[in-house]
């Protein structure tokens, strides 16, 4: 893996609102889905299609995952990645990212706060606000380098 893209799933309401019992269960919101397709579009434009994206078991980012491998018009479906399930520490993440990875130039990863976040600060020693649906794109080596970072406001 030469870049990874993280990314935070899109707007979801919250467990009550959606009539969910949980938060995994939590949906992306219709707002989510279209803020996510003008993402990937932009992701798209800014460094190319990723050859793999791995998404987090919970229901929003995996809805995150299908998007953006639909607006990318991905032939290989997201798929589930359990270690982004927002409870494991970012080097354990990181370290299963690069395992299932393999020799896939660009990764895309799809997860939740904080752990998104910690992993960018890990890889690049910067703080990132991620908002739902913001990315930040990493080229990975002996010094990793930040390529660029969005939110879906900055589209606008």
């Amino acid at each position: 893996m030469k870049i990874l893209f993280l990314m935070r799933h899109g707007h979801s309401p919250s467990a009550s609102e959606a009539g969910v019992a949980t938060d995994a269960l939590r949906p992306l919101s219709k707002q989510g889905r279209e803020e996510i397709l003008s993402m990937a579009q932009e992701l798209s434009k800014r460094s190319g299609r990723p050859g793999l994206i791995l998404h987090s078991p919970l229901t929003r980012a995996a809805q995150t995952g299908a998007a953006a491998a639909e607006a990318l018009c991905l032939q290989k479906a997201a798929e589930v990645f359990a270690p982004l399930d927002n409870t494991l520490p970012p080097e354990e993440v990181l370290a299963a990212l690069a395992a299932r990875a393999g020799n896939v130039e660009k990764v895309l990863a799809v997860g939740h706060q904080p752990q998104v976040g910690e992993i960018t600060m890990l890889l690049t020693r910067t703080l990132f606000d991620f908002r739902p649906g913001g990315i930040v794109a990493v080229e990975l080596g002996e010094k990793n380098r930040l390529l660029w970072t969005l939110n879906y406001d900055e589209l606008r």
